[in-house]
């Protein structure tokens, strides 16, 4: 039988638990119905889930009685940060699912030359990061930070992590990067996709004149949220 798990700012002190979180309460009572004597996981946002029972059931809290505590071992030891062009309908919001189930730390919407959206539902955004959260059983939280420009933000030397990735067809096999970033686990990595229709000539040069390694996922032209999720699982993906 399933256990629902759900994630938020618990703290797991105390033997008794009250959930007092009107959304958290709405789902745990109206919409899976849950009852008294049902276990639940409550999981918060520094690496720790507990086993819970639910104890009480009101319209305004949910008291659980804690169980066990645990360290969730879910979570990548890599530190990638995903920065993908914001795309046009719901494929922005495809990456962010997908990016967190993969296992990526932050996500930072980028403008690129070629761009044409530049605006996101930050809030909508967020929610899908936690739902993924929860479906991939990890526990911590996914920072989605504000949308910045490129350019602007190389004059401004933004990207102060150990290693910058862009992706494009110019570059490098994956490969090649695979054996610099297998040396080094806990690596803090910026990882960038470009819009539809791709880099400029300039963007790239840009990036090269700034240290950044250009790599190569592929032979063939993936759309953008394609290579978004095949760039995060090959740098996440503890078999590298």
């Amino acid at each position: 039988m399933k256990i629902h798990r759900f994630i938020y700012d618990f703290n797991f002190n105390d033997g008794l638990l009250m959930i007092k979180d009107r959304e958290l309460i709405n789902q745990i009572k109206n919409v899976l119905k849950l009852r008294r004597g049902e276990k639940i996981i409550l999981v918060d946002l520094n690496g720790q889930e507990a086993l819970t029972e639910v104890v009480n059931v009101t319209s305004g809290f949910i008291q659980v009685k804690l169980l066990s505590v645990d360290e969730n071992r879910n979570m990548s030891d890599r530190q990638v940060n995903l920065c993908c062009s914001v795309l046009k309908n719901s494929n922005f919001e495809l990456v962010v699912e997908k990016a967190v189930e993969i296992g990526v730390k932050e996500i930072t919407p980028i403008i690129f030359q070629r761009t044409i959206k530049t605006n996101l539902n930050f809030g909508r955004l967020n929610k899908i990061a936690k739902e993924a959260i929860e479906q991939s059983e990890r526990a911590e939280e996914v920072k989605i930070n504000e949308i910045v420009d490129f350019k602007n933000s190389l004059l401004k030397r933004q990207w102060s992590n150990d290693l910058n990735i862009l992706c494009d067809r110019s570059g490098v096999n994956f490969k090649e990067i695979a054996a610099t970033i297998s040396q080094n686990k806990n690596l803090k990595i910026n990882l960038f996709i470009g819009p539809e229709g791709g880099f400029l000539t300039d963007e790239i040069f840009l990036a090269e004149q700034n240290g950044f390694l250009i790599m190569n996922l592929s032979s063939a032209i993936l759309r953008a949220e394609t290579a978004a999720i095949v760039a995060a699982f090959t740098i996440i993906n503890p078999l590298f």
